[in-house]
């Protein structure tokens, strides 16, 4: 006799508390955000030694987002004010993923996959490659050195390898 599964091939009926499974994610993705940014100072730090040249550097993509948010309610970032806001916005947009994988882990098996691998892949595909540029936050990737790629490449895996580690550790200590 053949049983069908009613259910979705990639989802399963969660495990434990959604809310729980959310707040832990969120802790995940902040520790990964913080993880993220140490990675990220470290290659710039190595990147600096072999650089000669100082060029001026673009805005970063938190800090425009955080200006373009504020300009509409007539607030009118510059200097340490708009970096404080760009950093709000770094750490609020990796709190909130870690939130959603947290959500999805006991749900959608491929979520827990790859030890984090998978997850900060697609964060850097969908959010650096794709949805950063078509809401004109950087240029198209085409336009933007391998070397720039490839160190965000790393930070976002770092992002969700620390993400992962640290929704897998807090979960299994709270069960």
């Amino acid at each position: 006799m053949i049983r069908w599964n009613r259910s979705l091939p990639f989802a399963r009926p969660g495990r434990g508390a959604l809310l729980k499974d959310i707040l832990i994610g969120a802790v995940g993705g902040a520790l990964g955000t913080f993880a993220m940014n140490q990675a990220q100072a470290l290659m710039a730090k190595l990147g600096e030694s072999k650089q000669q040249d100082a060029s001026p550097q673009q805005e970063p993509a938190t800090e425009k987002a955080a200006r373009k948010l504020a300009e509409p309610v007539g607030v009118h970032l510059e200097g340490e004010q708009k970096k404080r806001a760009g950093n709000a916005v770094h750490w609020s947009y990796g709190t909130l993923w870690g939130a959603i994988h947290g959500a999805m882990h006991e749900r959608v098996p491929l979520a827990g996959r790859l030890f984090g691998v998978g997850f900060g892949l697609g964060l850097f595909l969908f959010g650096d490659e794709l949805a950063v540029p078509v809401l004109g936050l950087a240029p198209p990737p085409r336009k933007v050195p391998v070397k720039t790629h490839l160190s965000a490449l790393a930070a976002h895996l770092v992002y969700g390898t620390a993400a992962e580690g640290t929704y897998r550790v807090v979960r299994r200590a709270l069960s």
